[in-house]
């Protein structure tokens, strides 16, 4: 429940990052221009991007894939797409504060349901996994191995001309170590880790 329940709340996050367009997370902005250049959904680059990172972080475990990291990337595809579609008309941004309060509001609940899934030990994301692998393989912080990531996504969405704006750069600065604080909250109130 906890894993589920992790997927489902930065999926939330996610679309609502999405649909408040102040920029968006590195990843999802790589995942919208693919959407933009190439076609199919959103969901459908989650689970293509994410295919991708299950082989780079084999290599950077120097071992077998995770072939189970395909499990939760195609919850995630399933439930960006069926979020979206559901907002989709729901949500309207009348001002720049609106679009702000989305945004942060977004950005926090994207990092408690990372904070919330990993705990669970069950696959993680493979952008995340490549933060906990890199982490593993360094000795350096979750916040500061996320922030490694998310820049590298950065650099790729921002060439493919992705929706990266202020937003983005907040989320690249941020989002690691919002996670961080995230998990130390629930580390505080005792949720556990399995």
């Amino acid at each position: 429940m906890m894993y589920l329940g992790g997927l489902l709340t930065l999926s939330f996050g996610v679309v609502l990052m999405i649909k408040a367009s102040m920029g968006i997370a590195p990843w999802d902005a790589l995942n919208v221009a693919l959407e933009k250049h190439i076609g199919m959904s959103i969901g459908f680059w989650v689970f293509a991007v994410g295919s991708v990172l299950i082989v780079i972080n084999g290599l950077i475990k120097q071992g077998m894939p995770n072939l189970l990291g395909f499990i939760p990337v195609i919850i995630i595809g399933l439930l960006i797409d069926g979020l979206n579609a559901l907002l989709t008309g729901r949500i309207d941004i009348d001002s720049q504060f609106s679009g702000w309060f989305l945004f942060v509001a977004g950005l926090l609940i994207l990092s408690c349901g990372i904070a919330l899934y990993i705990r669970s030990s069950l696959p993680a994301v493979p952008n995340d996994e490549f933060m906990i692998e890199l982490s593993k393989r360094t000795g350096w912080s979750l916040a500061i191995t996320k922030t490694c990531g998310e820049g590298l996504a950065f650099c790729i969405a921002f060439l493919l001309n992705g929706p990266v704006g202020v937003g983005t750069l907040v989320v690249l600065c941020l989002l690691g170590v919002l996670i961080d604080v995230a998990s130390r909250i629930f580390d505080m109130i005792k949720i556990p880790k399995y």
